[in-house]
C-alpha cells in the first residue's frame, strides 16, 4: 500500500517555480500575503480546541436537556447495556461493507506550507457461496498552499493555484465541498492564507486547520461515491457525523446523498474516546442513570465528574461485547450545524450515539453515531449495522477492520517525503534559505 501517487506531487510544480529568487527576496521589505485570498474564520480556528466529537473540554455542560434541549435518553426501552452477538456467515451473505477514512500531511516552511489531503473508500462484499470475491477502492485528493510571507511567491502564483474558495455568511467559514466536487484529475492546489487578525496567531496552527478541513471535506465527498445499487450496504465513516472543521454548508452538501438511501446505513465511528464526555454528562444530567448503573453506591455528580472521561466511566459500566443504549445528542458547539443541516435536508440528522466495548484484549472502545432518521425509518437495519460494525471491530481489535484498510490506503507519508525533497531542491536552486 505504499505506491506513490505522483500526480498529487506534480500539482505543486508551478507553485515551486513561482518562488521568488533569493537575491531579490532578501532585499524586499516584509509584507503579508494578499488579502483577497481565503482565510479560516474564528469559529474554524476555535474548533481545534474541541475534541473529535465536538465537545468542549473546558466545560461540563456540553449537553443539557432543559436549557439546550440537545440530549434525549428515551430512545430504547431500557438504559441497561446490551450484549452484541457477532453475525454468523448466513447473516453476512451478500452484505456490502464500506470504509471511509482520510489523512493529511504538511510541508512546513516559515514562509509557506504545502498541504496534502486524501480520503479513501474501500468496499468489501461478503459471500457465503461460490461468488467470486468483490471489492472496490477509490480515493479523493486535495492539495493546497497556505501563504504566510507576501514576498515568497511572484505574481505567477495566481497562474498555478486555485482561488475559488468562498466565505459563507455569518462567519460560518469557507465552503470547500463544491470546489472539491468540481475537481478534475489535474487541478492546481488551492491558495489560502494565514490571517494575523485572528486570535490564534500561529501560522502553523492555521495550516493545520486547513489540512484537517480539506481531509474532512474529502471524507464527506466519499459518501457521494457509495454504490447504492449493490444491495444492502453498511458504510463505516471515520469521525463524527458533524465534522468539527467543516462549514455548515459543506456538512449539508456532504450528507445530502444519504437522505435517499433505503437499503444502506451510515455509521460514523471513532476510537478516540479518551476525552469524550457524553456519558459522563448523561449521568450528571439524569440522576436515575446513576441508580441504574451503580445501585446502592450513592454515587454523586461530583464523583462522576471526578472520573473525567467516558473511557474511565464505561470500564465500570460496559462488559466486553456489550454496547451502551442509544442516546440522541449533539454537543452545544455543534447545535447550529445540526439544526441548519436538518433544515437544509429536511431529515433529522441528529446523531444517535452508542459505545461498544470489544471482547479481544485490550478490550478497546469505539463510539458509533447513526443519523436519527435512519433509526426512524428502519430500526432493524440500524441494529444489524451496529452488530456488523462491532464484528468488524473484533476482527481488528482496535478499529473496524475495513476502516483500518481505508486508513492505510489514505496515507500520504511517501508523497510527503518526495515533495519535501523536491521543495528543498527548488529552494536551493532559487538560493532561498528558509527554516
Amino acid at each position: 500500500m505504499n505506491n506513490i501517487d505522483y500526480s498529487i506531487i506534480n500539482a505543486f510544480d508551478g507553485v515551486l517555480e513561482s518562488l521568488t529568487d533569493g537575491e531579490k527576496y532578501h532585499l524586499l521589505p516584509p509584507r503579508g500575503p494578499r488579502e483577497d485570498v481565503a482565510v479560516l474564520s474564528e469559529e474554524e480556528l476555535k474548533a481545534k480546541r474541541l475534541n473529535e466529537n465536538g465537545e468542549s473540554l473546558a466545560i461540563d455542560n456540553n449537553y443539557d436537556p432543559i436549557n439546550f434541549k440537545n440530549i434525549n435518553i428515551d430512545i430504547e426501552d431500557s438504559m441497561l447495556p446490551k450484549e452484541i452477538i457477532c453475525p454468523e456467515a448466513v447473516e453476512l451473505d451478500g452484505i456490502n461493507i464500506c470504509g471511509i477514512n482520510g489523512s493529511n500531511q504538511k510541508i512546513e516552511k516559515n514562509s509557506f506550507f504545502l498541504i496534502l489531503a486524501r480520503a479513501s473508500i474501500v468496499n468489501f462484499k461478503y459471500s457465503k457461496g461460490v461468488e467470486p470475491p468483490y471489492f472496490y477502492r477509490k480515493h479523493k485528493d486535495a492539495t493546497a498552499v497556505t501563504w504566510v510571507d507576501g514576498n515568497i511567491f511572484t505574481e505567477e502564483i495566481s497562474l498555478y493555484t486555485n482561488r475559488q474558495l468562498t466565505r459563507e455568511k455569518n462567519n460560518d467559514g469557507v465552503s470547500i465541498y463544491p470546489a472539491l466536487k468540481a475537481q478534475t484529475a489535474n487541478n492546481n492546489p488551492f491558495l489560502v492564507r494565514y490571517d494575523h487578525n485572528k486570535s490564534d496567531k500561529s501560522p502553523s496552527s492555521h495550516a493545520l486547520g486547513w489540512a484537517v478541513k480539506f481531509q474532512q471535506a474529502l471524507e464527506l465527498l466519499c459518501l457521494n461515491e457509495i454504490e447504492t445499487k449493490e444491495g444492502r450496504t453498511i458504510c463505516i465513516k471515520n469521525g463524527p457525523i458533524f465534522s468539527t472543521s467543516s462549514s455548515i454548508k459543506d456538512i449539508a452538501d456532504g450528507l445530502r446523498p444519504i437522505i435517499t438511501w433505503n437499503n444502506q446505513t451510515l455509521i460514523c465511528v471513532s476510537s478516540k474516546i479518551n476525552d469524550s464526555k457524553l456519558f459522563v454528562e448523561s449521568l450528571c444530567r439524569f440522576p436515575d442513570l446513576r441508580n441504574i448503573y451503580f445501585p446502592g453506591d450513592e454515587i454523586t455528580q461530583d464523583t462522576i465528574l471526578s472520573i473525567g472521561t467516558d473511557s474511565l466511566l464505561l470500564q465500570r459500566i460496559l462488559k466486553p461485547g456489550h454496547r451502551t443504549p442509544l442516546i440522541k445528542a449533539v454537543p452545544m458547539n455543534r447545535q447550529k450545524a445540526c439544526s441548519e443541516t436538518i433544515r437544509a435536508l429536511d431529515k433529522d440528522i441528529t446523531p444517535l450515539h452508542c459505545v461498544y466495548r470489544g471482547r479481544i484484549n485490550p478490550q478497546s472502545f469505539i463510539r458509533m453515531e447513526i443519523p436519527f432518521f435512519m433509526w426512524e425509518q428502519n430500526r432493524e437495519q440500524v441494529e444489524e449495522a451496529i452488530k456488523i460494525v462491532a464484528w468488524q471491530h473484533e476482527l481488528n481489535g482496535n478499529t473496524p477492520f475495513i476502516q483500518t484498510v481505508a486508513d492505510e490506503l489514505s496515507q500520504l507519508t511517501y508523497e510527503k517525503d518526495l515533495l519535501e525533497k523536491q521543495t528543498l531542491a527548488m529552494l536551493n536552486s532559487k538560493k532561498l534559505s528558509l527554516a
